[in-house]
């Protein structure tokens, strides 16, 4: 058995694999050693692979059925945070205006997306417009109708004078009267659309166009209405460099400038409606 090693001692030498010193030394080594330790670490030599090889079988079969419960318990994760996330996430969403009224009447809605005035009328906030509940006046029908404001947004505008309620209550339309040489005609335009909408769809009444005098060829045709010259509904728009709200008798006047006269139409609306006091 020495002979065998050392005659492959000698050929790692001549092929460079060992240097003469290491050959020596193991040269050396091999025939001091007893004959029956050369045969035993021959034998090692020879089943160590195999041992190795298993171990590392083992260690690979390991490592997989590790990974693979990682790979379990990161997928049950996941599974329970796409479940309650999406609960989380889906609970009491609002998709409409239905659902926020429903949200608001259980008080979940903050100060700002809606809130219950005077704890009866419901009101939302939805694409800038403020909406509450209103029925005809028939009662036969609701409405989600909008409103540029709020009624906590013009509880300092008090509407001033008396209104006839009985032949407002009783007339089928009514004039929209103003000054064709004005200089804020696109907001009286605003003002005037969203309270003819309101007329027209809860009160059932028909908008009358007029000016309040004849000097532009826009008024040609049409009536000329001030609230002197006739006993009908008027609503009346007047430029004035402060905003105030008048009734006189049968007269609606609303005096201001830019988003004053849509100011003004709300807050008449709202009384109107029952929703606001004078």
């Amino acid at each position: 058995m020495k002979e065998i090693k050392l005659k492959k001692l000698e050929e790692s030498l001549e092929s460079g694999a060992i240097s003469r010193e290491e050959y020596e030394k193991k040269k050396k080594e091999i025939e001091e050693m007893p004959e029956e330790k050369v045969e035993v670490l021959e034998n090692q030599r020879f089943s160590a692979p195999a041992s190795l090889e298993k171990e590392e079988e083992i260690k690979e079969t390991k490592l997989k059925s590790d990974k693979m419960l990682i790979i379990g318990a990161i997928l049950i994760v996941l599974v329970f945070i796409s479940i309650f996330g999406f609960r989380y996430f889906t609970k009491e969403r609002p998709e409409t205006i239905d659902d926020l009224h429903e949200l608001n009447l259980k008080g979940k809605l903050k100060p700002e997306q809606g809130y219950l005035y005077k704890g009866a009328y419901s009101f939302v906030k939805y694409n800038d417009f403020w909406y509450t509940q209103l029925k005809s006046s028939s009662g036969k029908t609701e409405f989600n109708f909008n409103f540029r404001y709020s009624p906590r947004e013009l509880e300092d505008i008090k509407i001033k004078g008396w209104l006839d309620v009985d032949k407002f209550n009783n007339a089928t339309q009514y004039y929209a009267t103003f000054n064709p040489l004005g200089n804020d005609l696109a907001h009286v335009r605003l003002a005037r659309m969203d309270y003819d909408i309101m007329m027209t769809r809860i009160f059932q009444k028909i908008p009358i166009s007029a000016c309040d005098r004849n000097e532009t060829t826009a008024c040609l045709g049409i009536p000329i209405i001030t609230c002197e010259n006739t006993d009908d509904i008027v609503v009346y728009y007047k430029e004035a460099d402060e905003l105030s709200v008048e009734y006189k008798g049968n007269c609606i006047i609303i005096n201001g400038k830019g988003f004053d006269f849509v100011k003004g139409v709300d807050r008449i609306l709202y009384n109107l409606y029952g929703i606001m006091e004078q």
